[in-house]
Protein backbone atom coordinates (compact mmCIF):
# COMPACT_ATOMS: atom_id res chain seq x y z
CA UNK A 1 0.00 0.00 0.00
CA UNK A 2 2.53 2.43 0.70
CA UNK A 3 4.43 1.46 -2.55
CA UNK A 4 1.61 2.82 -4.38
CA UNK A 5 0.98 6.15 -1.87
CA UNK A 6 5.00 6.77 -2.47
CA UNK A 7 4.73 7.84 -6.15
CA UNK A 8 3.06 10.72 -4.65
CA UNK A 9 5.39 11.42 -1.90
CA UNK A 10 6.62 15.17 -1.52
CA UNK A 11 10.53 16.19 0.45
CA UNK A 12 10.10 19.85 1.59
CA UNK A 13 12.95 22.22 2.07
CA UNK A 14 10.72 25.22 2.82
CA UNK A 15 7.53 26.46 4.20
CA UNK A 16 5.33 25.72 1.80
CA UNK A 17 1.26 26.70 1.14
CA UNK A 18 -1.71 24.62 1.97
CA UNK A 19 -2.56 24.61 -1.38
CA UNK A 20 0.27 22.62 -2.79
CA UNK A 21 -0.05 20.17 0.32
CA UNK A 22 -3.93 18.62 -0.27
CA UNK A 23 -4.01 15.36 -1.39
CA UNK A 24 -0.42 14.84 -0.79
CA UNK A 25 2.14 12.42 1.29
CA UNK A 26 5.57 13.27 2.76
CA UNK A 27 8.25 11.14 3.34
CA UNK A 28 10.93 13.14 5.47
CA UNK A 29 11.74 12.88 9.21
CA UNK A 30 8.69 14.08 10.98
CA UNK A 31 10.80 16.10 13.22
CA UNK A 32 12.30 18.02 10.41
CA UNK A 33 9.18 18.93 8.17
CA UNK A 34 7.00 20.05 10.71
CA UNK A 35 9.28 23.34 10.33
CA UNK A 36 7.95 23.35 6.93
CA UNK A 37 4.27 23.35 7.32
CA UNK A 38 2.24 26.24 6.80
CA UNK A 39 0.82 27.77 10.11
CA UNK A 40 -2.88 27.16 11.20
CA UNK A 41 -3.49 24.81 8.19
CA UNK A 42 -4.85 21.92 10.45
CA UNK A 43 -8.91 20.77 10.85
CA UNK A 44 -7.73 17.45 12.36
CA UNK A 45 -4.34 15.61 13.72
CA UNK A 46 -4.39 12.24 13.97
CA UNK A 47 -1.41 10.70 15.87
CA UNK A 48 0.16 7.19 15.90
CA UNK A 49 3.42 7.55 17.57
CA UNK A 50 5.89 5.03 18.18
CA UNK A 51 5.06 3.28 21.44
CA UNK A 52 7.81 3.20 23.75
CA UNK A 53 9.18 -0.38 22.45
CA UNK A 54 12.02 -1.34 20.94
CA UNK A 55 10.53 -2.12 17.36
CA UNK A 56 11.56 -1.71 13.81
CA UNK A 57 9.58 0.27 11.36
CA UNK A 58 10.82 -0.66 7.75
CA UNK A 59 14.74 0.49 7.91
CA UNK A 60 14.44 2.94 11.01
CA UNK A 61 14.01 1.13 14.57
CA UNK A 62 12.53 3.12 17.85
CA UNK A 63 14.15 1.75 20.68
CA UNK A 64 12.50 1.85 24.20
CA UNK A 65 13.74 4.40 26.53
CA UNK A 66 12.76 5.44 30.38
CA UNK A 67 9.52 7.11 30.71
CA UNK A 68 11.56 10.53 31.44
CA UNK A 69 13.30 10.65 28.57
CA UNK A 70 10.06 9.23 26.47
CA UNK A 71 8.34 12.08 27.89
CA UNK A 72 11.24 14.56 26.50
CA UNK A 73 10.48 12.63 23.34
CA UNK A 74 7.29 13.28 23.19
CA UNK A 75 7.25 17.03 24.37
CA UNK A 76 10.16 17.52 21.22
CA UNK A 77 8.06 17.01 18.28
CA UNK A 78 4.60 17.72 19.59
CA UNK A 79 4.94 21.18 20.46
CA UNK A 80 5.95 21.98 17.42
CA UNK A 81 2.84 20.60 15.83
CA UNK A 82 0.91 23.64 17.72
CA UNK A 83 1.53 26.78 15.45
CA UNK A 84 0.12 24.46 12.73
CA UNK A 85 -3.35 23.95 14.41
CA UNK A 86 -6.37 25.94 13.57
CA UNK A 87 -8.12 27.65 16.26
CA UNK A 88 -10.98 25.06 15.98
CA UNK A 89 -8.91 22.16 15.21
CA UNK A 90 -9.24 18.54 17.20
CA UNK A 91 -5.59 16.66 18.03
CA UNK A 92 -6.67 12.31 18.53
CA UNK A 93 -3.26 10.52 19.90
CA UNK A 94 -2.70 6.58 19.91
CA UNK A 95 -1.22 4.82 23.04
CA UNK A 96 -0.73 1.65 24.48
CA UNK A 97 -1.16 0.90 28.16
CA UNK A 98 2.41 1.69 29.25
CA UNK A 99 2.92 5.09 27.26
CA UNK A 100 -0.50 6.44 27.73
CA UNK A 101 0.19 7.83 31.58
CA UNK A 102 2.72 10.43 29.30
CA UNK A 103 0.04 11.50 27.12
CA UNK A 104 -2.28 13.82 29.20
CA UNK A 105 0.59 15.05 31.31
CA UNK A 106 2.51 16.75 27.94
CA UNK A 107 0.19 17.06 25.38
CA UNK A 108 -2.10 18.97 28.32
CA UNK A 109 0.35 21.40 28.70
CA UNK A 110 -0.63 22.95 25.37
CA UNK A 111 -4.40 21.69 24.72
CA UNK A 112 -7.94 20.86 26.31
CA UNK A 113 -8.01 17.16 27.29
CA UNK A 114 -11.38 15.98 25.80
CA UNK A 115 -11.47 12.31 26.36
CA UNK A 116 -10.03 8.94 26.28
CA UNK A 117 -11.14 6.36 24.64
CA UNK A 118 -10.56 2.71 25.36
CA UNK A 119 -10.12 0.29 22.51
CA UNK A 120 -10.25 -3.40 22.62
CA UNK A 121 -7.34 -4.14 20.51
CA UNK A 122 -8.11 -8.28 20.49
CA UNK A 123 -4.68 -9.78 19.73
CA UNK A 124 -4.55 -13.89 19.28
CA UNK A 125 -1.23 -14.11 21.99
CA UNK A 126 -2.58 -14.55 25.50
CA UNK A 127 0.05 -14.06 28.29
CA UNK A 128 0.99 -16.63 30.61
CA UNK A 129 2.37 -14.69 33.71
CA UNK A 130 0.57 -11.77 33.15
CA UNK A 131 -3.23 -10.29 31.75
CA UNK A 132 -3.62 -10.18 28.34
CA UNK A 133 -2.85 -7.12 26.57
CA UNK A 134 -5.53 -6.22 24.50
CA UNK A 135 -6.19 -2.60 24.67
CA UNK A 136 -4.99 0.60 23.83
CA UNK A 137 -5.83 4.21 24.60
CA UNK A 138 -7.18 7.12 21.95
CA UNK A 139 -6.76 10.39 23.95
CA UNK A 140 -8.88 13.15 22.50
CA UNK A 141 -7.75 16.91 22.98
CA UNK A 142 -9.25 20.10 20.93
CA UNK A 143 -7.33 23.50 20.57
CA UNK A 144 -10.37 25.29 22.70
CA UNK A 145 -14.04 24.65 23.59
CA UNK A 146 -14.91 25.41 19.48
CA UNK A 147 -14.62 22.31 17.29
CA UNK A 148 -16.08 19.90 15.23
CA UNK A 149 -17.95 17.29 16.26
CA UNK A 150 -20.41 15.05 14.03
CA UNK A 151 -22.34 13.29 16.70
CA UNK A 152 -25.08 11.90 13.55
CA UNK A 153 -22.34 11.01 11.55
CA UNK A 154 -20.86 8.48 14.23
CA UNK A 155 -24.44 7.10 16.25
CA UNK A 156 -24.23 3.45 16.75
CA UNK A 157 -27.51 1.31 16.03
CA UNK A 158 -28.02 -1.21 18.89
CA UNK A 159 -30.62 -3.71 19.47
CA UNK A 160 -33.29 -2.26 22.12
CA UNK A 161 -34.03 -4.52 24.85
CA UNK A 162 -36.96 -2.59 26.83
CA UNK A 163 -38.42 -1.29 23.53
CA UNK A 164 -40.94 1.52 25.24
CA UNK A 165 -44.10 3.17 23.80
CA UNK A 166 -45.63 6.68 24.21
CA UNK A 167 -49.39 6.62 25.35
CA UNK A 168 -49.93 6.97 21.26
CA UNK A 169 -48.51 3.19 21.12
CA UNK A 170 -45.65 4.67 18.77
CA UNK A 171 -41.99 3.16 19.35
CA UNK A 172 -40.45 5.81 22.00
CA UNK A 173 -37.34 6.57 20.35
CA UNK A 174 -36.67 3.36 18.55
CA UNK A 175 -37.78 1.65 15.25
CA UNK A 176 -39.15 -1.88 14.26
CA UNK A 177 -37.61 -2.98 11.35
CA UNK A 178 -39.47 -6.63 11.72
CA UNK A 179 -37.19 -8.81 12.96
CA UNK A 180 -35.29 -6.40 15.66
CA UNK A 181 -35.98 -3.13 17.54
CA UNK A 182 -33.39 -0.45 17.23
CA UNK A 183 -32.68 2.75 18.42
CA UNK A 184 -29.27 4.60 17.32
CA UNK A 185 -27.62 5.66 20.14
CA UNK A 186 -24.46 8.71 20.76
CA UNK A 187 -21.11 6.71 21.02
CA UNK A 188 -19.29 5.72 23.81
CA UNK A 189 -15.95 5.99 24.82
CA UNK A 190 -15.41 2.32 25.09
CA UNK A 191 -14.68 0.56 21.69
CA UNK A 192 -15.57 -2.97 21.03
CA UNK A 193 -16.53 -3.25 17.47
CA UNK A 194 -13.34 -2.83 15.48
CA UNK A 195 -11.38 -5.79 14.94
CA UNK A 196 -7.22 -5.17 13.87
CA UNK A 197 -6.66 -6.00 10.11
CA UNK A 198 -6.22 -10.52 10.18
CA UNK A 199 -4.03 -11.60 6.63
CA UNK A 200 -6.99 -12.93 5.41
CA UNK A 201 -8.47 -8.58 4.88
CA UNK A 202 -7.28 -7.07 2.24
CA UNK A 203 -6.37 -3.97 4.52
CA UNK A 204 -4.00 -6.02 5.80
CA UNK A 205 -0.07 -4.98 5.66
CA UNK A 206 2.97 -6.25 7.19
CA UNK A 207 3.59 -3.28 9.34
CA UNK A 208 3.98 -4.40 12.81
CA UNK A 209 1.55 -1.58 14.53
CA UNK A 210 -1.24 -1.04 11.78
CA UNK A 211 -4.22 0.54 12.48
CA UNK A 212 -7.61 -0.49 11.06
CA UNK A 213 -9.30 1.84 8.53
CA UNK A 214 -12.98 1.33 10.74
CA UNK A 215 -10.96 3.27 13.47
CA UNK A 216 -9.52 5.91 11.49
CA UNK A 217 -12.64 6.43 9.75
CA UNK A 218 -14.68 7.46 13.04
CA UNK A 219 -11.90 9.91 14.49
CA UNK A 220 -12.44 11.88 10.45
CA UNK A 221 -16.25 11.47 10.49
CA UNK A 222 -16.82 12.68 14.06
CA UNK A 223 -14.20 15.03 14.03
CA UNK A 224 -13.87 16.95 10.52
CA UNK A 225 -16.11 18.07 7.31
CA UNK A 226 -15.78 17.95 3.92
CA UNK A 227 -12.62 19.89 2.83
CA UNK A 228 -11.11 19.92 5.99
CA UNK A 229 -7.44 19.47 6.27
CA UNK A 230 -6.45 16.11 8.51
CA UNK A 231 -2.91 15.63 9.30
CA UNK A 232 -0.97 12.33 10.26
CA UNK A 233 2.71 12.85 11.26
CA UNK A 234 3.55 9.45 11.90
CA UNK A 235 1.69 7.86 8.96
CA UNK A 236 2.87 4.35 9.38
CA UNK A 237 0.99 2.09 7.23
CA UNK A 238 -0.48 4.88 5.49
CA UNK A 239 -4.36 4.13 6.99
CA UNK A 240 -4.79 7.95 7.44
CA UNK A 241 -4.38 8.35 3.68
CA UNK A 242 -6.42 5.27 2.09
CA UNK A 243 -9.35 6.28 4.57
CA UNK A 244 -9.52 10.28 3.83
Amino acid sequence: RLKKLAVKALKLNHRTPIEELWNTIICQDTFKVLDFLPRKSIDLMIVDPPYNLTKSFGQSTFKEMGLSDYKKWLDKWFKKTIPLLKDNASVYICADWKTSIAIPEIVGKYLLLQNRISWEREKGRGASNNWKNCLEDIWFFTVSKEYTFNINDVKIQRKVLAPYRDASGQPKDWSDSGKYKTRLTCPSNIWTDISIPSWSMPENTNHPTQKPEKLLAKLILASSNKGDVVFDPFLGSGTTAVTI
